[in-house]
């Protein structure tokens, strides 16, 4: 049995309107954002993954109201045409690419920032299923290959969650950081 490539129907022609995102970008975006690799994403995935890699995003209100609107309906699945459809109209929004922070440039707003994205519920704590929700971030982010691992390792109270100070820092340990520790 031969595996199909999910990617291989994907053609970036059909996105006509890109303008500072090359088209070949929104490709690999979708690419990365699609944890199955089976050539579709949800529209939560999507506003998870845009705000954990610009955490700026949410200062543009235009932008904001848009990611609002796409969580609200976050179990439609998308393909590729859909996807590169919201890159266009979020773009058109105002909406750039960030530059990445070298883990040096990284600070605990930063961190805060991540972990609000990461804690969907809003809890305080990020449970296994938000951090499997968030895991090709984690790993393309901070090279945390096995999240179930990372969580079991740094669950310091033993709850199967990790809060904000365990998930903290985690993350400083991880990045090699020279931040102020939390009390």
């Amino acid at each position: 049995t031969s595996t199909r490539d999910p990617y291989s129907d994907i053609t970036v022609d059909k996105t006509k309107n890109l303008s500072t995102m090359k088209k070949e970008d929104v490709k690999a975006l979708f690419i990365q954002i699609d944890k199955e690799d089976d050539g579709a994403i949800y529209l939560r995935e999507i506003v998870l993954y845009l705000r954990a890699m610009n955490e700026d995003i949410d200062k543009n209100l235009e932008v904001k109201v848009l990611l609002d609107q796409y969580d609200t309906n976050g179990q439609d699945e998308l393909g590729f045409n859909q996807f590169a459809e919201i890159m266009e109209e979020l773009e058109g929004a105002g909406w750039k690419k960030a530059k990445n922070k070298k883990a040096k440039e990284i600070n605990s707003m930063d961190l805060r920032a991540i972990f609000n994205l990461v804690d969907v519920d809003r809890s305080g704590s990020v449970s296994r299923t938000e951090a499997r929700m968030a895991a090709r971030l984690l790993k393309k982010r901070f090279a945390i290959e096995n999240v179930n691992e990372w969580l079991k390792a740094n669950d310091e109270n033993k709850d199967g969650r990790l809060n904000f100070k365990e998930f903290y820092r985690s993350l400083k340990k991880i990045l090699k950081l020279k931040i102020e520790d939390l009390e």
